[in-house]
């Protein structure tokens, strides 16, 4: 009599048991507003990094997480990295006056503006560590100031 009691609450139980919720996989739509530029000509070059890896690339490395370019309108850019999975990402850019699709460089001095996340002024690149933000749904948005 137990052992059918056992057995019958085994096969009903799996019926009225609640599902744990599933959690929600985080993505969204990433803007980046870049402003202070010297002038509009040219483009922006964005590289998205999510690793210390691909931020301070070495020859033959993998690149950028996600790579992106706009045009500038009014010394002004904003562009849009889609569906990106909520973590920790890092920005690199640089202004591509001349569309020549190359950081140019005199005697290894940058010929054109460039800028990083969270290190507004930086000469030499920062750190990923120090240059990482959080992106999820409730911080859509980065802003670098050239």
């Amino acid at each position: 009599m137990i052992l059918k009691l056992a057995l019958a609450i085994t096969l009903v139980s799996p019926l009225h048991a609640e599902e744990a919720p599933k959690a929600e996989a985080c993505a969204g739509d990433l803007k980046m507003i870049v402003t202070g530029l010297k002038n509009s000509d040219g483009q922006i070059k964005f590289d998205l990094d999510n690793s210390q890896v691909t931020f301070k690339p070495q020859k033959n490395g993998p690149s950028a997480f996600r790579k992106g370019r706009s045009p500038i309108t009014d010394k002004r850019v904003e562009y849009v990295f889609k569906d990106i999975p909520c973590g920790e990402y890092a920005v690199k850019l640089y202004h591509d006056e001349n569309m020549n699709q190359d950081f140019d460089k005199f005697l290894k001095i940058p010929k054109e503006e460039y800028g990083f996340s969270n290190c507004k002024g930086c000469i030499l690149p920062p750190s990923f560590d120090k240059a990482k933000f959080l992106f999820d749904k409730d911080h859509p948005t980065v802003i670098i100031e050239l």
